[in-house]
């Protein structure tokens, strides 16, 4: 069955080369009409749309360059990234590079953006997918007075998938310290408090508490740099910054978690890194479901997640030192 399936995959491949094939004889005004729609797509993929939708990628590498080096009418474009996306959605590569496409030589910004966000419902992992809505709102519609905001918004995005490199947050840092993006979460929350729905309101007013401890944490970061500059070493817990003379008293969290230090030096608060850990862990979950619903089995290990394409990473548990427990038997993320 595998070699059949394999077989009729490549049978629709060929098909497709030979429409494509056809086109490089016809105006570009008829290519349109020789590309396969999604339904007929479906019908000759054989069950092996991944398949068709790699081949058709590179097949859309190679139209976008050959016009990029000619007469620049990407006419085409649009239509074959909607066919690739619909076949493969998990493809985060083609789905980043052919928003990249549209954006950055078709002078689309809306369909690329469009196209991002389909992706980031698929793949919610995927920090490339929200990074590149923010770049594009930075870099393409840097003139619309809301370009900012909307940056920062999809920055944090990116890094709130756990695989975000370093570079990323940095930007994300100052883009939201230069827009007060707490502000605008704040505010957000506050209007939700005015929904006639209890448990809406519930879930503000503790997101509004988490934004507080939040601000309390960078408070206590700019406490430790200045116990470091007058002590000259890190303090090891938050009780040592009264002692040395930096906080009048320890602050409070009403929602009965602590703040600490954590070993990398930076304070912490663990009502705010339990609700992290519950986002996460129900995020690996997900993952773990949709491996199993893919493969039949649960994933030996959790990097198996990656391996398969589920994940791009496996998010670090927001708890410096710590990692994640997996039952590979159960599929269970303790």
């Amino acid at each position: 069955m595998g070699l059949l399936a394999v077989a009729l995959g490549l049978g629709a491949a060929a098909g497709i080369q030979q429409r494509l094939d056809a086109m490089q004889t016809r105006n570009r005004g008829e290519e349109l009409l020789y590309l396969p729609n999604e339904k007929v797509l479906n019908h000759l993929c054989a069950g092996m749309d991944s398949i068709v939708a790699s081949f058709l990628w590179l097949k859309c590498v190679q139209y976008t360059a050959e016009h990029f080096h000619s007469d620049q009418d990407f006419t085409w474009l649009n239509h074959m990234a909607d066919i690739i996306t619909h076949l493969d959605p998990y493809n985060v590569q083609a789905c980043r590079y052919l928003a990249i496409f549209l954006v950055s030589l078709k002078a689309d910004d809306e369909a690329g953006i469009e196209l991002l966000k389909r992706g980031m419902i698929h793949n919610p992992f995927a920090y490339e997918l929200p990074y590149e809505i923010a770049m594009t709102y930075l870099i393409n519609r840097r003139e619309q007075p809301d370009s900012p905001v909307q940056a920062a918004k999809y920055l944090g995005m990116a890094v709130e998938t756990g695989n975000a490199p370093p570079f990323v947050l940095e930007v994300a840092q100052v883009m939201q310290g230069e827009y007060n993006l707490l502000d605008v979460e704040r505010s957000m929350w506050t209007h939700v408090m005015e929904s006639g729905d209890s448990f809406m309101r519930e879930l503000a007013e503790r997101k509004l508490v988490e934004l507080d401890l939040r601000v309390v944490c960078s408070q206590l970061d700019s406490a430790i740099a200045l116990y470091r500059q007058r002590h000259g070493q890190t303090p090891k817990t938050i009780e040592d910054l009264v002692v040395g003379g930096i906080l009048s008293q320890a602050p409070r969290d009403p929602l009965g978690g602590k703040f600490f230090i954590d070993i990398s030096g930076r304070a912490q608060n663990t009502s705010v890194l339990d609700e992290r850990v519950k986002r996460l862990r129900k995020n690996l979950q997900t993952a773990i479901e949709s491996y199993r619903e893919r493969f039949q089995r649960y994933p030996a290990a959790l990097d198996e997640l990656v391996e398969k394409y589920i994940m791009d990473a496996i998010p670090p548990h927001p708890y410096a030192g710590r990692s994640w427990l997996y039952n590979p038997t159960t599929g269970a993320v303790e």
